[in-house]
């Protein structure tokens, strides 16, 4: 858990994670130079509880440098990056866990988004309708999930096998806000991954937040997104090239993002026609969205989602019982 001035959230998110039914072997929060009280609040929870161990950085490095810290320092066998401010159901731990011990392939579980408005106690659930029940989706899986159905995964739902995170990089620096949004498709493409359909963990959504502020300025968005899809050029992802453009996976579906790949001459070959209709589609869609009541979006997504379902089902109910690819 890296967290910089985030005192009035920091107890609350560690407690969710203290009384998980299945409590973790440890919990690294990493301080980032914190200049509020959060080093007190850490002092008086450690002495409660030797399960936190505290890291404490002498200057401020940024989000991602504080989790690689503590994704070095880590000794378990599965990871949860969890942020200061967001919160976890107690059962977050227990049913990824479960689930990742039955499919030893999957790289991590992840499971249906959530989101705390702010500071005013409202929740979000924002269900993905994938599968009625937990489940294993491969590779191949995967890339015929994300050709017929964008989404995005619930980062702050996901559980890691921590050697899984390693090899792909753990979350790259340079990569700013898309880190982890890279490093879960390129686990997704090359091990696969469970999906749990429930909404266990909540991710706070304020104006300031780094996810948010990021991609609101064009031009360093269009940067981290170009250098995240000039990384697939590399010897280390280029296994998963081929699949990313095929999917048309993109961090968003801004019109912006077509002048962005079109006038660069390493990254033009990444638009494809699946790439610029979903663009055009979803951008269509974005307009429309805050008119419509959130039952019926939860609607269209499960109409979206139908043949996937049944693929997965078809999957459970065959003889052999093999996981999904």
């Amino acid at each position: 858990m890296p967290t910089y001035n985030h005192d009035r959230y920091l107890e609350h998110a560690l407690r969710a994670h203290l009384v998980q039914r299945v409590p973790p072997d440890e919990v690294i929060v990493v301080d980032d130079a914190s200049t509020d009280s959060s080093g007190e609040i850490l002092a008086r929870l450690v002495a409660a509880h030797p399960a936190i161990r505290v890291l404490r950085q002498t200057q401020n490095r940024g989000v991602n440098q504080a989790v690689a810290a503590g994704l070095r320092e880590a000794r378990g066998e599965y990871v949860c990056l969890s942020a200061a401010d967001d919160l976890v159901a107690s059962e977050l731990i227990a049913r990824s866990v479960e689930i990742l011990a039955r499919h030893p392939a999957a790289a991590f579980s992840f499971c249906d988004q959530g989101i705390l408005v702010g500071d005013s106690g409202e929740t979000r659930r924002f269900p993905l309708f994938l599968s009625d029940q937990p489940c294993f989706i491969g590779p191949g899986g995967f890339v015929r999930l994300l050709k017929r159905n964008a989404f995005t995964f619930a980062s702050h739902s996901v559980i890691y096998r921590r050697e899984a995170l390693v090899s792909v990089g753990g979350v790259l620096d340079e990569l700013r806000w898309l880190a982890d949004w890279f490093a879960l498709h390129v686990l997704a493409l090359r091990r696969g991954a469970c999906y749990i359909p429930e909404t266990l963990a909540f991710f706070r959504v304020t104006p300031g937040s780094y996810s948010a502020a990021g991609p609101r300025e064009a031009s360093s968005q269009r940067d981290v997104l170009q250098r995240a899809i000039g990384l697939l050029e590399t010897t280390a992802y280029r296994d998963v090239r081929a699949s990313f453009r095929e999917c048309a996976v993109l961090p968003e579906y801004r019109l912006r993002i077509i002048p962005w790949l079109i006038t660069s001459p390493p990254h033009r070959n990444y638009v494809t026609p699946r790439l610029l209709a979903r663009v055009l589609l979803r951008s269509a869609w974005r307009t429309l969205m805050p008119w419509l009541p959130i039952r019926f979006r939860w609607a269209l997504r499960w109409i979206a989602s139908a043949a996937t379902r049944r693929r997965l089902a078809r999957d459970r109910a065959a003889p052999d019982a093999r996981p999904a690819t």
